[in-house]
């Protein structure tokens, strides 16, 4: 049976803007970043205001900053953020306060895989410079950030930090907010010789005199336990260093306006 003229022309028109259009197809998505946790892309979506269901690697380059907007979404993996290769500032929430007791037990079992997803991922973001970690999870400890040496402001408030031993390998840090933990050994900080703003509001630290050989403090959030505690306070002052006995958001922010840094946001 043969086939009409037309017919073999049309075939072939088809054929060939079919295949037009696999290439096509094929090319944009390699354009495209490939998100591994579905939760991730949606945070990613938002920040480029997509329509397309899709973000460029080129949209994905130009983000520098990540805040959740999902504070119900589960994170599976942070893998993701190494698709962010500019970002230089990581606000991760569940949002712990709101949850009722259920939800927490079952935040409860997911935490060590949480903590083991921040350990393999935050170190391989060189950019990142400032985290607030403050309601991703219930933190006993920070060894996880041990090799986080990049890092210049981090946040982990109102949490259940006893130790912050891990702490001492972030040689960058300026700023650390730590309110409201009951650790109370102070000593893991005297290696942060670039620490410019301490916070430790509601923080029952025994050894705050250990404070006085960091050379870079400029301001210390810091109640007294005792009148021992107040004398080391006041000394800090005589060293010039402003020291207020519980946050005051004004002075942070003059603070920080001073040392020429941004105060984190919760905003895109």
């Amino acid at each position: 049976m043969k086939f009409k003229k037309s017919t073999v022309i049309f075939l072939s028109v088809f054929v060939v803007f079919l295949s037009g259009m696999l290439t096509f197809y094929f090319w944009y998505e390699s354009k495209c970043v490939k998100f591994q946790d579905k939760n991730m892309a949606v945070q990613a979506l938002y920040l480029v205001d997509s329509r397309r269901g899709k973000v460029l690697r080129k949209e994905a380059e130009q983000i520098t900053s990540i805040y959740t907007t999902d504070p119900d979404g589960r994170f599976t993996t942070l893998e993701d953020l190494k698709q962010f290769p500019n970002l230089t500032r990581l606000s991760l929430t569940y949002d712990t306060e709101a949850m009722t007791d259920e939800e927490k037990a079952e935040l409860k079992q997911l935490h060590p895989k949480n903590v083991q997803m921040l350990s393999e991922t935050l170190p391989d973001l060189p950019k990142l410079k400032e985290l607030d970690l403050t309601y991703f999870d219930y933190f006993e400890n920070v060894d996880f950030l041990s090799e986080c040496d990049q890092i210049e402001t981090l946040e982990i408030r109102y949490n259940k930090i006893q130790n912050t031993d891990g702490i001492n390998g972030m040689k960058n840090l300026h700023v650390l907010d730590l309110r409201a933990n009951p650790f109370t050994d102070l000593t893991p900080l005297t290696e942060l010789d670039n620490l410019e703003i301490l916070i430790l509001d509601m923080v029952p630290a025994k050894n705050p005199e250990v404070l006085k050989s960091l050379p870079s403090l400029k301001m210390l959030v810091l109640s007294p336990q005792d009148p021992g505690q107040e004398i080391v306070l006041n000394e800090l002052k005589n060293q010039g260093v402003a020291v207020y006995n519980e946050y005051n958001q004004e002075a942070y922010d003059k603070k920080l306006e001073l040392l020429g840094r941004e105060k984190m946001g919760n905003e895109i």
